[in-house]
């Protein structure tokens, strides 16, 4: 601290250099003061605690700034990709293809009901025939 202020460094200056690397208890050891004597400081000069507790990232799908413990490792096909996208991209990933596959399901049950509906309406004409 004193060689900071030798430096031409103000108490504020010194003290949101300090906030980037440590909590207030941090700093009241590193300093030798109270942490009372810390809290005041940084009442006075307007700083907030550490942010590095607070850090975001960017999800590259949605784009959206969110907390660093809503990003999990994204799983494609049953296999772990590096990617990380936050849980909500991840929920919309999972529910799309939910739908996809129970689109698909359908799809083929009802090609299933037309392939049925073909061969009654041949077994009925090959019937009228014999008849």
């Amino acid at each position: 601290m004193i060689r900071s202020k030798e430096e031409g460094k103000s108490e504020e200056e010194i003290l949101k250099s300090m906030y980037k690397w440590g909590t207030q208890a941090d700093i009241a050891k590193a300093l030798n003061i109270s942490i009372r004597r810390v809290k005041y400081l940084s009442n006075k000069f307007g700083l907030t605690k550490n942010e590095s507790y607070k850090s975001t990232k960017i999800c590259p799908v949605c784009g959206l700034e969110t907390h660093i413990s809503c990003f999990d490792i994204f799983w494609v096909n049953g296999k772990l990709k590096n990617k990380h996208v936050c849980y909500s991209c991840e929920r919309e990933y999972h529910r799309s293809r939910y739908m996809h596959r129970v689109i698909t399901e359908k799809w083929e049950q009802e090609q299933i009901k037309k392939e049925i509906f073909i061969l009654k309406y041949k077994l009925e004409v090959l019937e009228s025939l014999l008849k």
